[in-house]
């Protein structure tokens, strides 16, 4: 349920293939859980982080009455520093700047935009100081720029304006709108770094560039089309070259668009753990993108190359089915310490640790072994855990694969060329630029060689080596992870049969004496 693939015309693109064990599916990979704070209310929703002078960490999560201010102590422990009341309401929304936090609901009741006061923490609790309602009584969500202390935050979806109010706080019990950007039509999200404010039109699926230099003129300058629907939120890589782009909408993906040049946008790739769940809210830091996948939970992609990306690590916070609007709302990854900060919508905080574990990447090109020439119609066929894929090279003879670190098999053939075959260890956080040389085929037969044939393959109980020159030879067989299997074998003249009943359906390689592995799938 968890698990995709994605394959692209030039390029193979494997995700999650770590997080299946034998064909086990796992709750999580390359993260722990450190606290699940759960309170008296039966709703939450946005979480955002805060560190106070003694630097002690905080998490501030949306619950359906009002806003927690819950500090994160260590493993297992965690204490409900504060409570501020609000409407009722299933969606809340947080930010923090200095030491004040700012909090918007879309709740019935009239509050504007709050603003609490977090600094008497720990000693003391957090003060409500102020309720902002001179320009809207509700709010969707709530920005601002984390990548400054600029004293300004960003308010969208009110009930006065479709577009995205611009708020100084730099006196925040005295927040005064200095700029309004008000396209006609209505805006539900904006990720805000620099002079550039990426605002998500949902209804007409596309994602507006706005310049703020000036912030009390807010100018468009570019938009980007999106193919799905239901555009939602968007954040920026920290190169500021790529945007990745998300859609409330089940069976839609994440994409990350090429940003560089504003008159020339293009999309690069696209990410989905599972497409019968929506990828609901990107925040990246570093080289990762942690995402709040609703049904499919937190999911953490390497961005290392966003032309591919692939997922390395992920906690699943929800048991249901996949589809819909349940499961995770946010994950906040901004505190100091690494920690990940998450709200689910039943579940309330989750605040996890992750490894930082990197994705493995191999760039290849295929060539003619003779003339160096370049080899465009060549095939790459590659197996890992038992997932085959074919793909072609590029016009250039050249190829990508990206997948979480682990042995692949990949097979590598052209037209009038001998096939080439390797077993590659990619590490992780590897990244290999390999040649794959293609020999002719020769007019002579080479029937008559000594290489054992390994067949059939796939196999189901039984597989059988042919072709042995050595007697009685000790073999092994060992999985994808590194795991050697007990297996039961029999030997006669030159063949060898393998009983492989009890292996588990996935790529394994046989290892006879010294020879180089042989691979084979158990279907």
């Amino acid at each position: 349920m968890k698990l995709k693939s994605q394959a692209f015309a030039l390029f193979i693109f494997l995700i999650g293939l770590g997080p299946f064990q034998n064909g086990i599916s796992q709750q999580n990979l390359n993260t722990e859980l450190v606290v699940n704070h759960l309170l008296t209310d039966d709703r939450y929703s946005g979480s955002w982080v805060y560190v106070d002078e003694f630097e002690r960490e905080y998490a501030l999560l949306g619950a359906k009455t009002g806003t927690a201010v819950i500090e994160i102590i260590g493993q297992d422990s965690s204490f409900l520093r504060g409570f501020i009341p609000g409407p009722a309401s299933n969606w809340r929304e947080i930010t923090s700047l200095g030491d004040f936090a700012f909090v918007t609901t879309e709740g019935a009741d009239s509050i504007g935009m709050q603003v609490i006061d977090l600094s008497p923490l720990p000693q003391d609790s957090p003060v409500l100081v102020t309720q902002f309602v001179e320009q809207f009584d509700r709010a969707h969500i709530i920005q601002r720029d984390v990548y400054s202390e600029d004293p300004y935050v960003y308010v969208i979806g009110t009930q006065t304006s479709q577009g995205v109010h611009i708020i100084d706080v730099q006196d925040p019990e005295n927040p005064v709108q200095i700029g309004l950007y008000e396209p006609g039509y209505y805006i539900h999200d904006a990720h805000v770094k620099g002079d550039k404010m990426f605002c998500a039109a949902f209804y007409e699926a596309k994602m507006d560039i706005v310049d703020i230099s000036d912030k009390t003129n807010p100018t468009l300058i570019a938009s980007i089309e999106d193919p799905g629907v239901n555009t939602h939120s968007s954040w920026l890589t920290e190169d500021d070259k790529y945007l990745i782009v998300t859609d409330e909408a089940d069976g839609f993906p994440s994409r990350i668009w090429n940003i560089e040049d504003l008159e020339n946008i293009f999309e690069v790739s696209t990410y989905s753990a599972n497409l019968e769940s929506l990828v609901h809210n990107p925040y990246i830091k570093g080289d990762f993108a942690f995402i709040s996948h609703n049904t499919e939970g937190l999911r953490i992609v390497d961005l290392v190359d966003p032309r591919y990306p692939v997922e390395v690590g992920y906690y699943d916070t929800y048991n249901g089915p996949s589809g819909g609007f349940s499961g995770l709302w946010s994950a906040c990854p901004f505190l100091p310490s690494g920690k990940i900060v998450g709200g689910d919508r039943t579940r309330g905080l989750f605040v996890w640790d992750f490894n930082e574990t990197f994705a493995g990447r191999i760039y290849g090109r295929v060539e003619d072994a003779s003339t160096g020439n370049l080899l465009p119609d060549a095939l790459i066929e590659t197996q890992i855990a038992g997932l085959d894929t074919l793909i072609q090279v590029d016009e250039n003879g050249e190829f990508v694969l990206a997948f979480y670190p682990q042995w692949i098999f990949v097979e590598v053939s052209a037209p009038g060329y001998e096939s080439r075959t390797e077993n590659i260890d990619l590490s992780v956080g590897g990244s290999e630029n390999i040649i794959f040389q293609l020999d002719l085929i020769s007019s002579v037969s080479n029937s008559g060689g000594s290489d054992p044939i390994l067949f059939p393959n796939p196999g189901g109980d039984w597989i059988s080596i042919s072709k042995l020159t050595e007697g009685n030879p000790s073999i092994s067989v060992v999985d994808v992870f590194g795991k050697t299997w007990p297996t039961n074998y029999s030997f006669k003249s030159d063949q060898i049969s393998v009983d492989i009943s009890k292996l588990p359906g996935g790529l394994y390689f046989l290892i006879i004496h010294e020879r180089k592995p042989l691979s084979f799938c158990k279907q």
